[in-house]
């Protein structure tokens, strides 16, 4: 309701207001530099205060209930005016538009007739307010009816005004839209005429222009990306959900943040403007053979087990909750049951030939060894998870992924055209201990027939302790040279998702305050007798520590540190050291404000995917500025 009539009913149901002395243009008896002075004038104006016959207001006389009788009268009035006449304009504007054949003319009653359903629609808002109204024509009946109104018509108008605005209250629009915006640019610069490094293995600190390739500093290696989505969905309360995700930005390609499947390599770059739909589906409800099932069918995304089916962050400096998500998207369907408190997920479809405007593949699926890598083209999955209790859940998945190879003439029954992944994984909670284990195995075939199955599993068991302020877990796990699977169990520097180790893992947390607190971990693995990089024998050691402090509401602090040492039996060792210092302003909870400053130390004589060289000295600085609407 508006401002006048908010003011009306506050002076109603106070029953009287307290007031000294006046001013001429409003009541004589109200000053100007009274705090009720624009109110009054306003309800003057309007008709909803008048006085007494001399023109005094009397603000600090109790009020009769003979006189706020009239105002409740007068206010009804005014609020039935109000509404009746916009229900007329909009009437007379809709009848308007019938026989015009002006463009010019129909799109001016058009917007005419929307921006009265706009006000129409603003009385939404007024419900608690006629509510109120009708309460108090009850209180004042006796007294309403001696001035000669009929109350049982002023009743009955006000109940058909709360039952319209309990509608609009119920409308909502066909379709909703909300989305994201993102900018984030990266400063990056070199120390000692050496590039920096980040823990994705890309040099920072390289110049463009007359300076490629040259060491320089952050005002030559500079980098400006961003990218926007909008999300449109249904609103129908009954039938089919559906929805699609519409993304525009120039963060996608090798140069900028790579295809959400691999990150980029090389020097930063802006990549090329590009648009994609990330997501597009329809979701229903139905049932076959009498069993009920959920399906959700269109551009998709799914997930099992991390060791199984998981796509790992290829951006570990932005956030972002559609590149960080974990799910493999793909053109298929989702169908999901339920068997009492098990669930169980049949997902299928083409992973391949997503594409986004410019060619390129979205979040491509590649499988292999470094030696012989293949593409996935579509895949079948199945997913049980099964609950024991509150405390115990069983998580199992098979899932077949088949190629499509270019050139199948040289397809031979040594050149594999398909991985099947199987495996599972068991979490129990016994607060304050927990713990959890996962197995995987990945068969690589040439349709039907096995071509490797040796070396090819992993697994993991942990277990944890959770004491309130502090807690912390220890670890085992081996992970296999051929093990294949499209899962993420874990990044080492720049080496995604190692494979060829075996060793232990733990954590350590601590929570000093509500605005303190420490995390620290560690990792030590021995290479297995095959290996891709990491060979028998070889160490492998990596420490991360962050610490954190809240500021205060809206800024948050972080230090880190992480380190990786490989000891190789051949060769000299690769050290690495990165030191963080970031900082976070929430400026409510749609938009926020990431800084992030990161040293690397780095002492390698090769990096995979780089050019071999023996230090790496230098920085970047990452700044993310985010939006939700």
């Amino acid at each position: 309701m508006n401002r006048t009539l908010r003011y009306a009913l506050g002076v109603v149901l106070g029953a009287a207001v307290a007031l000294p002395a006046m001013a001429q243009d409003n009541f004589p008896d109200v000053p100007e530099n009274h705090w009720a002075y624009e109110a009054l004038a306003n309800m003057k104006r309007d008709g909803l205060l008048v006085g007494y016959p001399d023109g005094l207001f009397r603000g600090g006389r109790p009020a009769s209930r003979y006189e706020l009788a009239v105002a409740v009268h007068a206010t009804y009035q005014k609020l039935k005016g109000m509404y009746d006449g916009l229900s007329g304009q909009i009437d007379s504007l809709t009848s308007a538009l019938d026989g015009k054949a002006d463009k010019a003319d129909l799109q001016s009653l058009r917007d005419a007739l929307n921006a009265l359903k706009a006000d129409l629609d603003g009385m939404k808002a007024w419900a608690d307010d006629i509510a109120n109204l009708k309460k108090l024509a009850s209180t004042f009946e006796k007294e309403l009816a001696s001035m000669g109104v009929d109350v049982e018509a002023m009743k009955k108008d006000l109940g058909d005004l709360q039952d319209r605005v309990e509608k609009l209250e119920k409308r909502k629009p066909a379709v909703d839209i909300h989305g994201t915006v993102d900018l984030f640019t990266l400063n990056g610069y070199s120390d000692d005429d050496r590039f920096g490094l980040t823990v994705d293995g890309r040099p920072v600190g390289v110049g463009r222009g007359a300076y490629n390739g040259a060491p320089v500093g952050v005002t030559r290696d500079f980098t400006v990306l961003h990218e926007g989505a909008l999300t449109f969905s249904g609103t129908n309360d009954e039938g089919p959900k559906w929805k699609a995700t519409l993304v525009t930005g120039n963060m996608f390609g090798s140069t900028a943040f790579g295809d959400q499947a691999s990150p980029g390599s090389g020097p930063f770059l802006e990549g090329e403007q590009t648009i994609y739909l990330a997501d597009f589906s329809v979701s229903f409800d139905t049932s076959l053979a009498g069993q009920a099932f959920s399906a959700q069918i269109g551009r998709i995304g799914y997930q099992t087990t991390p060791l199984l089916f998981r796509s790992y962050d290829t951006t570990p400096y932005f956030e972002s909750d559609r590149w960080d998500s974990g799910d493999w998207v793909f053109d298929g369907a989702n169908l999901a049951f339920g068997f009492g408190p098990a669930k169980f997920n049949a997902f299928g479809g083409r992973v391949s030939h997503k594409v986004v405007s410019n060619g390129e593949q979205l979040q491509p699926m590649i499988v292999g060894t470094p030696q012989d890598s293949f593409q996935i083209d579509q895949m079948l999955g199945l997913n049980l998870n099964i609950p024991f209790g509150e405390k115990t859940a069983l998580n199992l998945a098979y899932i077949w992924l088949d190629s499509n190879r270019d050139d199948l003439s040289s397809i031979t029954s040594s050149d594999p055209n398909r991985l099947v992944v199987w495996g599972g994984d068991l979490k129990v909670d016994l607060s304050p201990i927990t713990f959890e284990a996962g197995y995987g195995r990945s068969d690589v075939m040439y349709n039907e027939s096995t071509i490797n199955d040796e070396d090819n599993t992993a697994f993991y068991g942990k277990v944890g302790y959770n004491a309130g302020k502090w807690g912390a877990s220890v670890g085992y796990k081996e992970i296999e040279a051929y093990y294949l699977a499209p899962g993420d169990w874990g990044r080492i520097g720049w080496w995604y998702n190692p494979t060829g180790i075996e060793g232990w893992e733990g954590k350590l947390w601590f929570n000093f305050s509500d605005a303190l607190s420490l995390k620290a971990t560690g990792e030590w693995y021995e290479g297995k007798a095959v290996g891709t990089y990491i060979f028998q024998d070889d160490k492998v050691d990596r420490y991360t520590a962050e610490l954190g402090y809240k500021l205060n509401t809206s800024w948050d602090l972080t230090l880190g540190w992480d380190y990786i040492k490989v000891r190789p039996n051949l060769g000299s060792d690769i050290e690495a050291n990165w030191y963080s210092l970031g900082l976070k302003y929430a400026f409510n909870d749609k938009a926020k404000l990431s800084i992030l400053w990161q040293i690397s130390d780095v002492d390698a004589g090769f990096i995979p995917g780089n050019n071999p060289s023996p230090e790496y000295k230098g920085g970047l600085i990452a700044t993310q500025l985010s939006v939700k609407f």
